[in-house]
């Protein structure tokens, strides 16, 4: 008894090795945008830096959107972050666009949230559309920063959701929300 007790507690574990591995062989395998991103502002966010009690200052979302027909963003998406049970939504098009598709919001940029949240408290984070547009996206990386020290948070590669809550351009299956791979 003791023995499989112990080999439960091990399984999610090793799930998440496993998983963890093929995603970085997939990643060596691809080249150009299919490659995680291992800076953002000059800062190394290949290590787990921030502390799980450390309060997030900045979320930085880093999109890539496929080349099809009507596939960009037009900024008319909300972030959403689900915090011990209580989801809160910041605009795309109210947030610092840092260039490109590479968007900060500082953690006030989402409405009546928590002045402090921790890596651990946070359960989802999810791209919702806001309006009736419409976004392919081919891959995207969510990166949170607390003081000076930053951490990958989702990783979603070679996606492409439509997001878009109804029948868009390309006639395909499309979503209202879009939830990210959280690796925390």
């Amino acid at each position: 008894t003791e023995y499989r007790e112990k080999s439960i507690n091990i399984q999610p574990r090793m799930t998440t090795m496993l998983l963890l591995a093929c995603s970085v062989l997939l990643l060596v395998a691809l080249p150009g945008i299919h490659s995680l991103p291992s800076t953002v502002d000059g800062k190394d966010i290949s290590q787990r830096s921030i502390g799980t009690t450390a309060c997030i200052d900045e979320v930085i979302i880093m999109t890539f959107t496929s080349d099809r027909d009507h596939a960009e963003s037009t900024d008319n998406f909300d972030l959403e972050l689900e915090v011990n049970g209580d989801t809160y939504i910041a605009e795309f098009g109210t947030t610092t666009k840092a260039g490109g598709q590479l968007w900060k919001f500082d953690i006030s940029d989402f409405y009546n949230i928590p002045s402090c949240v921790s890596k651990q408290d946070i359960e989802e984070i999810a791209i919702e559309e806001a309006t009736d547009t419409a976004w392919n996206i081919q891959s995207v990386f969510t990166v949170l920063r607390a003081g000076g020290d930053y951490e990958l948070a989702t990783v979603d590669i070679d996606v492409f959701p439509w997001i878009d809550g109804n029948d868009n351009q390309a006639g395909e299956p499309s979503v209202r929300r879009f939830e990210l791979n959280l690796l925390l």
